[in-house]
């Protein structure tokens, strides 16, 4: 099972697993690997599950979540959907957390600063509790899946990040 040799591997670090296409979302290296059905690692780009201050979700439980939009990420209007807008020009790759709608994977904010003291910006940009990557990332993770859908979400080592 994927998930045991990259836990038994890295037993510090979070990790996100898409089954079928396997996004990793390691928390502490703050890094989104994309890996094929095989394992293989398609791609690694930076990611991260900072969250604004008034967001009702401080960040993504561990567990399983099963994914909403398995074969094409949920769009947006133009200026949501764009490089500085909250979703990116790829919009966002949905996932069922109870008792909160909307969350997912999505870039954005690539070169807008947030109002935080760290001033992040791209994947350090807060959310609403998502994990945002980078356009690159949604862009590779979009083309995929349209051949191997997603089908759930495993979220481990995940941790609040608001100071």
């Amino acid at each position: 099972m994927f998930y045991e040799y990259v836990f038994n591997r890295h037993p510090n670090f979070t990790f996100v697993r898409f089954l079928v296409i396997e996004p990793d979302f390691d928390g502490q290296a703050h890094t989104l690997t994309l890996r094929d059905r095989d394992g293989h690692v398609v791609g690694t780009w930076d990611a991260n599950n900072r969250t604004d201050s008034q967001a009702t979700l401080q960040f993504v439980p561990n567990g399983n979540y099963i994914i909403q939009d398995s074969r094409a990420p949920t769009r947006h209007d133009a200026q949501r959907d764009s490089i500085n807008g909250a979703f990116g020009t790829r919009g966002i790759v949905q996932f069922n957390v109870p008792g909160h709608d909307g969350v997912g994977v999505h870039a954005g904010r690539q070169t807008a600063r947030d109002a935080t003291p760290e001033h992040g910006v791209g994947p350090d940009h807060v959310t609403e509790g998502c994990i945002r990557t980078t356009e690159q990332a949604m862009g590779t993770i979009v083309d995929t899946m349209r051949n191997d859908p997603l089908t759930d979400i495993h979220v481990v080592h995940n941790r609040n990040q608001r100071q």
